[in-house]
C-alpha cells in the first residue's frame, strides 16, 4: 500500500493530482484556466493557486475574453506559489 503525505499549501490540500485540490476549511473550490494554466480558488478564502500547465484540453475551446474575465475574478485573491 502506497503512503501518501499530503501537501498543504496555504489553505489549499493539494491532494495527489490538480483535481483533488480542496480547501481545508471545507469551502468550496473552483478550477479555471488562464491560457493554458490551470488554476483553482477558493472564493471564501480569496485565495488562488496555480496546479498546472496544459494538464487538460479544456483551454483550448476558451478564447481571450473567457481567460480575462477568470483572471478578473482573482484579481484580488492571495496567490499562493508552488
Amino acid at each position: 500500500m502506497k503512503h501518501h503525505t499530503t501537501e498543504i499549501r496555504g489553505n489549499f490540500d493539494m491532494g495527489e493530482c490538480f483535481a483533488e485540490v480542496t480547501c481545508i476549511h471545507g469551502h468550496s473550490t473552483r478550477l479555471f484556466n488562464i491560457g493554458r494554466d490551470h488554476y483553482v480558488a477558493c472564493d471564501t478564502c480569496k485565495t488562488v493557486v496555480a496546479v498546472g500547465r496544459n494538464l487538460t484540453s479544456s483551454w483550448k475551446w476558451e478564447n481571450e475574453a473567457i481567460w480575462q474575465r477568470n483572471s478578473d475574478k482573482v484579481q484580488d485573491y492571495m496567490l499562493l506559489e508552488r
